[in-house]
């Protein structure tokens, strides 16, 4: 791992993602009641941290009807509010996590945390946590990740994590494969106060050879948003299509991040921390 990385790095984003393939498999922590699961790694110089998403996410997408969610309050002040699954599924292991992070004596050792589709929701919770109880939180990788909180949570988390004492450096970053729907729900959110994507957004483009896009033109996105949306309508018509969900495999971002150059990334301009 890149423990120096002040922005997106690709041997990090690799590390990550074969954590968050593994963390299917192989758990460390896990709740049933609430079916989640997280994968520790305990390495001399960091710890990596992967939370697994669900085995049953097709049901999760038909049967949440792209319909906006309940949320509620998670002491950020009476305006931040996350998802309600998402928070419970994370306060499910928090204490054991925490536990198991002390006996492993972590110290200040950097702490990398990933995880995929609702893993990459619980890991953004759990970043926010680590960080408010004073582990080194130093990067997180997110992988077809859905939005977890309203705007109020999106200021709370960036000033919070982002900033984290960390002179210049970016902490967030976002995968996004192709049109992944997932990466787009809920969908169709209340107007006044809409869920939000937190950190930096990498785009993995559909229609460049797979070129990573960082924090991708509004055009760009608008362009993949429609055709996304547009085959996310269809799964409601045919729910045994395997079409609509193909982009949000685990193995996509596998072999996105392993296919990626360094040398087609573009260079990064200094990083400002959100006021």
């Amino acid at each position: 791992m890149n423990l120096a990385a002040k922005q997106f790095d690709l041997s990090n984003a690799r590390a990550c993602v074969q954590a968050s393939a593994v963390a299917y498999h192989t758990d460390t922590i896990s709740e049933p009641t609430t079916d989640t699961h997280c994968s520790v790694c305990d390495m001399s110089d960091c710890i990596i941290i992967a939370f697994r998403g669900s085995v049953s996410i097709r049901n999760w997408i038909t049967d949440a009807d792209f319909k906006r969610a309940w949320l509620i309050s998670k002491n950020g002040g009476p305006n931040c509010e996350v998802h309600a699954g998402f928070l419970a599924a994370f306060d499910a292991i928090l204490t054991r996590l925490t536990g198991h992070l002390a006996s492993c004596a972590v110290g200040t050792r950097p702490i990398f945390v990933t995880g995929h589709s609702l893993g990459g929701a619980l890991a953004v919770l759990a970043a926010l946590e680590l960080t408010r109880q004073k582990f080194n939180v130093c990067q997180v990788y997110t992988f077809g990740q859905p939005r977890v909180g309203n705007r109020a949570f999106k200021a709370l988390y960036e000033s919070c994590v982002e900033t984290h004492g960390q002179a210049a450096r970016a902490t967030t970053f976002r995968v996004v494969y192709q049109e992944d729907i997932v990466a787009r729900v809920p969908h169709l959110p209340a107007w006044r106060d809409p869920y939000c994507h937190v950190g930096t957004e990498i785009f993995v483009s559909s229609v460049d050879a797979g070129d990573l896009w960082i924090d991708p033109p509004l055009l760009r996105l608008l362009i993949s948003d429609a055709w996304g949306i547009w085959r996310a309508w269809c799964i409601r018509h045919y729910a045994g299509a395997i079409e609509p969900m193909r982009d949000h495999h685990i193995n996509n971002y596998v072999v996105a991040m392993s296919n990626a150059s360094e040398a087609a990334l573009p260079s990064h301009p200094p990083y400002t921390p959100p006021s």
